[in-house]
């Protein structure tokens, strides 16, 4: 399983762990979804808001997302230069090209359309799905979310599958648009959470061997074994 898709997924379970109100343990790795939760009957899918023909952008994003500042080659910066965005010294994401601030809005409902279509095709189904969705605007202080919120509760209103949850993760906020209430809330990530969470998300990525079945709990165990070896 490559770094960077599977640091997203780990990110996106650590970062409900501590933040949802509504989150109940029992995270385990699959495949179509991402996550399953037998205990809250729950199908998760993650995923980042871009587009196909984003290119080489796109590929350098799959290739690199994780890395850390020092292992991106020197081309990138020569290419990307300050659009190059960084987590907690790791490389995160390729922003917008100044001037297209709303691009993100687009995206994001590209994503969206597409994941639904494969959720009421071949995703695993459980009675509640949900999508974890990587945001990327150039400004994270403006992120129209009630405009998302209202579009993705249209584009699913006929499908018989669903998603009941639909989480956007704006950088320095998630916003949870909650279809079962017809809800929308946001939770604010302030720098010492970004952190934590990304510092724990690597810590579990590299102190388990993740395969399907491998639940999140599990993993907070190895890594406990693991450290008391040393």
């Amino acid at each position: 399983m490559a770094y960077e898709k599977l640091f997203n997924e780990i990110y996106a379970a650590v970062s409900l762990k501590y933040l949802w109100q509504d989150y109940v343990p029992g995270f385990v790795k699959s495949e179509s979804p991402d996550w399953l939760n037998d205990a809250m009957d729950l199908g998760l899918e993650v995923s980042q808001a871009l587009l196909p023909d984003d290119g080489q952008a796109e590929r350098f994003i799959e290739q690199y997302l994780g890395r850390r500042k020092e292992e991106l080659p020197k081309s990138a910066f020569e290419r990307y230069g300050e659009r190059l965005y960084f987590y907690n010294g790791r490389f995160w994401a390729v922003l917008p090209e100044p001037g297209q601030q709303q691009d993100y809005l687009y995206k994001a409902k590209f994503r969206f359309d597409r994941k639904l279509e494969k959720l009421n095709t071949n995703y695993q189904h459980r009675r509640y799905n949900a999508l974890y969705l990587f945001l990327h605007p150039s400004d994270e202080t403006d992120i129209d979310a009630k405009q998302l919120f209202e579009y993705m509760g249209r584009a699913q209103e006929k499908k018989k599958s669903q998603f009941g949850w639909v989480f956007l993760n704006c950088g320095n906020m998630i916003h949870v648009c909650n279809y079962v209430k017809n809800t929308l809330e946001t939770i604010p990530l302030p720098q010492k959470a970004e952190h934590f969470l990304n510092t724990e998300s690597d810590r579990l990525r590299n102190g388990s061997e993740w395969e399907d079945g491998m639940s999140l709990e599990e993993a907070y165990r190895s890594c406990r074994t693991n450290s008391e070896k040393f």
